[in-house]
Formats: C-alpha cells, structure tokens, sequence
C-alpha cells in the first residue's frame, strides 16, 4: 500500500512522469504525454517546465523528451555505488591480465564521466590517473564510447552543448571530427583515443550497455606509446569481451 504523505502531491506527479518519459522506447512529444497522461494541460506544462529547469529532462531539437544529464547521472552514480563497480571488477581485472595494462571503468557526471574504478598495469611505467577523476566527452577514450552508444538524437543534442578544449595538442577539437570518430566507434565497437587526454598514452575505449540497450558506463585500456603493439587487436578484443560480459550482468542480451 502507498503511504501518501501531505504537501508531495506535486512531487509524485513529477517521478511518476519522469518514469513514463524514461519507461518510453520511443522519446514522446507533448502531444504524446498529453494522451497517455492523466494530466490537465496546464498541470502537464508545469511539471515538464520543472523537470526542464532542474535538468532531469530535455528536449530534443524535434520536441521531444528525454532523461536530462543530471537524472542519468545521479542513476549511474547510484548504480556505480551499489552494483557496477562489484559486477565489473573481475571482468577488468582479467582485461588487465590479458592486456598487462591499466584499466579504468567510469560513469556519466556532469559535463563528461568519472573514473569510478581503476586496475593498475603490473608495468613500472603506469598512468598518474587516479579514482574520482573527471574526464572529458571529446578527449577520452571512454567519453567517444559512452556518446556512441547513446541514442542518436541524444547523442547530437550532447554534441552540441560541448566545449570543445584541447587537453593536449593531439585533442579532437573540430566538432564533425569528434562525429566521425563517434561513427567508426558504432561500427566497430570501440574507440582508439590517441594521446588526446594524456600526452604520450593512446586508449581503447568501449561502452557497457545495461538491459535498455543505454550507456550504463564505460571502459578503457590505457597504453604508455612506447609500448603500444602493431597488434591492435590484442587490445580491442579483449576489450570487446570485457564489456560485453559486464553487459551481460546488467541484463543486456547483447
């Protein structure tokens, strides 16, 4: 039985129709919402103007609604804390064995992601990142991956709200750039970020997908140049392996 609790009418009414937008295959329009909701249009134009405002939804250049930034990221961190990080830590660990470098797993925050766990190389030589570390969308190998895997007009709508900062002289700064890479990475299924967040480090980069086919986080493997193999695949597939396994556990039928 649901305990109501005086004065939250407004606020059930605001997650209830979050949970419709999100529970949604297809992002609705306001007429959609209009007949699938049990709300007056005024009271409907009021909720979705709230959502707006606080970022937990947004609208697509065709006006439609989506999952705002700050809702999908206050999701993954609260998955990160409670299932991803447990569920991912053995499938890394075995990419670490299998690449003998380090790998990092992150989550969507703010304006790019966060590393939320990190195995370290066996190698002397190893990478200065550290857990709770903010990496950007167009510099990083996970970034490129996660926007792959986003839905297209998701992924756009995001594009466009970037700065695009060069973090080292070989960063990706050219928007249509950025969207060529972002291509090749849906093609194939992983990112090759060369050197562009950290001079002198190249990354593989893929995506987790949880059971709705979204981004739930992102995995990279991180080389030091001077030992990058002409191989490339002795990464790549690992890495695809990886993912894919941790998708798996969160329900993804791949």
């Amino acid at each position: 039985m649901t305990k109501h609790v005086q004065g939250t009418q407004s606020l059930s009414r605001s997650i209830g129709l979050l949970e419709h937008i999100g529970a949604r295959s297809e992002p609705p329009r306001l007429q959609d919402l209009l007949a699938e909701c049990e709300f007056t249009r005024p009271t409907l134009y009021r909720l979705l103007a709230g959502l707006e405002a606080e970022g937990l939804i947004v609208q697509t250049p065709d006006r439609r609604y989506l999952p705002g930034l700050r809702l999908v990221s206050l999701a993954r961190r609260a998955l990160a804390r409670s299932d991803i990080r447990d569920l991912a830590r053995k499938p890394l660990e075995k990419l670490r064995d299998r690449t003998g470098e380090t790998v990092h797993l992150a989550i969507s925050s703010s304006a790019g992601l966060v590393y939320i766990d990190k195995i370290e190389s066996h190698e002397t030589v190893r990478m200065s990142s550290t857990i709770g570390t903010p990496v950007p969308f167009h510099s990083s190998g996970v970034g490129k991956a996660y926007l792959a895997a986003l839905p297209e007009a998701e992924c756009a709508s995001l594009l466009r709200s970037l700065k695009f900062e060069a973090i080292t002289p070989f960063t990706t700064t050219d928007p249509d750039v950025l969207a060529s890479q972002i291509a090749s990475c849906q093609a194939q299924g992983f990112i090759f970020d060369d050197q562009e967040n950290e001079t002198g480090i190249a990354c593989f980069g893929a995506a987790i997908l949880d059971e709705n086919n979204r981004p739930a986080a992102a995995v990279s493997v991180s080389v030091p140049l001077f030992r990058l193999r002409d191989d490339r695949n002795s990464y790549s597939k690992p890495l695809l392996n990886c993912v894919k396994d941790i998708s798996a556990h969160l329900g993804n039928a791949g």
